[in-house]
């Protein structure tokens, strides 16, 4: 009950680590039902790693919603030699000099100013 509270918190961390002790039924369904996880192993390291793959799982299922609306800042080099539309639609080649282009990421001219 007291690992809980957590969950208004910060959810990934509403667990119990059980080190060489048995967990019972009733204890089971509890922390099922209010929706803590309980890892339970007999070697101390294959806990943590229990732990660890959990919390690096929660990490990728939020890279995975947001990766729609992230950015990934890049900056480019246009090569004059491959402009080969300047209207609508724009195609030329580019050089990718520091970052990584996704597809959908909006690009735009800076002022010489900057």
């Amino acid at each position: 009950m007291k690992a809980s509270t957590m969950l208004e918190h910060e959810p990934q961390y509403a667990t119990i680590l059980a080190f060489d002790v048995k967990v019972e039924r009733d204890a089971q369904d509890l922390a099922d039902s209010l929706g803590v996880k309980i890892f339970q192993a007999d070697i101390i390291y294959h806990l943590f790693d229990k732990f660890m793959a959990y919390r690096e799982e929660l990490k990728q299922k939020k890279r995975d919603e947001f990766k729609s609306i992230a950015v990934f800042p890049c900056k480019l080099k246009v090569l004059p030699q491959f402009i080969f539309n300047s209207r609508d639609p724009i195609v030329i080649g580019v050089m990718v000099e520091n970052g990584i282009i996704r597809e959908g990421t909006p690009i735009c001219v800076p002022s010489k100013e900057l």
